[in-house]
């Protein structure tokens, strides 16, 4: 059934539920709260719930005061007419807490586009050559003849910028310029959502970043750019793990870097590891091997152990993968 077939259907009184992945980036929420904005439009009366802390650089996001803590989520809301939309999520795995809901609910949505989703949906909305799950969404608007606002294009605009990395990780064609124009046309702004997505930083973040930098190795003929932060080196920034983000892109600034790989300790001898790659290089298995998933550029996963026996192995590994991708043998680390 075409979603918007399914959405027609339903009673206007039916208990709707929109939920996105932990760890919650600009796709996410942007689709969570499009989608949102969408349902409204048709008289429904949706619930978004997240069960983490939005990091502060989507503050400038419509509609996040409406967005529900799982603790504020009346059980009482949900009932075997529940419909459960999952947002940008490749596994119910990755809704947490929310997962639990999930399975209390009588039909669940899932629209996504990371390739390795596992279609845990009565209906799946998925696409791995879609750049940004609000693209699904933005199709789902026309489809059903939305009225466009600012709102509606601000979040949609924001989930496609902050996926593409600012358009670094995705060819600009005709039909996302086209996408593009169009949400400007309705209200979104550029260089609004660049700012605060990705320039838009606390103090403690630069601190942070200024020893991962210091942290920095590079392998393979610098095709490979490595580095860390422990526990203590938050602690000594005053910093949380939202203020890691875009770390990870460093490692693909010295030129003919393929593949960039930032470690952070987030709990005793547990780690979360993030990948980068540019040009033609799939990262996607590197991340599977570890027990994770994503994209074919960016990816990632979580791994346990002492810090030295993870870093060396992850070292090791992605030096073998690379070694079996360019035919190249392996190299001293500089």
């Amino acid at each position: 059934m075409e979603i918007h077939h399914f959405i027609d259907s339903l009673p206007q009184k039916t208990p709707i539920i929109i939920a996105s992945h932990l760890n919650i980036d600009g796709d996410g929420l942007g689709s969570m709260i499009s989608l949102y904005l969408l349902l409204i439009q048709r008289k429904f009366k949706p619930i978004m719930v997240y069960d983490d802390s939005i990091p502060y650089f989507y503050q400038f996001l419509p509609n996040l005061k409406d967005i529900h803590s799982l603790h504020h989520l009346k059980l009482k809301q949900i009932s075997e007419n529940s419909v459960f939309f999952a947002v940008d999520c490749s596994n119910p795995q990755r809704l947490g807490r929310l997962n639990d809901i999930r399975e209390k609910c009588a039909f669940v949505v899932n629209i996504d586009h990371h390739p390795d989703n596992s279609l845990y949906g009565n209906i799946n909305i998925v696409d791995a050559q879609c750049p940004a799950t609000t693209i699904l969404i933005y199709n789902l608007a026309k489809k059903i003849q939305a009225k466009f606002d600012s709102s509606l294009s601000t979040s949609l605009l924001t989930g496609l910028i902050t996926d593409t990395g600012g358009f670094q990780y995705v060819e600009l064609n005709q039909k996302l310029l086209s996408i593009l124009e169009d949400l400007v046309y309705q209200g979104a702004s550029v260089a609004t959502i660049m700012r605060y997505a990705f320039k838009c930083r606390r103090h403690s973040a630069l601190k942070l970043l200024g020893v991962a930098l210091n942290h920095f190795v590079y392998d393979f003929q610098n095709h490979f750019g490595m580095t860390y932060l422990l526990k203590s080196d938050f602690e000594f920034c005053e910093a949380s793990e939202e203020d890691t983000e875009g770390i990870v892109d460093y490692g693909l600034y010295i030129p003919g870097s393929l593949i960039s790989v930032f470690i952070r300790e987030i709990d005793h001898q547990t780690f979360k590891v993030s990948l980068r790659s540019q040009d033609e290089t799939n990262i996607l298995p590197i991340a599977h091997a570890f027990g994770g998933g994503g994209h074919l550029k960016a990816a990632g996963f979580k791994i346990q152990g002492d810090f030295k026996t993870v870093y060396q192995n992850l070292k090791e590994y992605i030096q073998g993968y690379l070694s079996s991708q360019t035919g190249r043998p392996h190299s001293l680390s500089v």
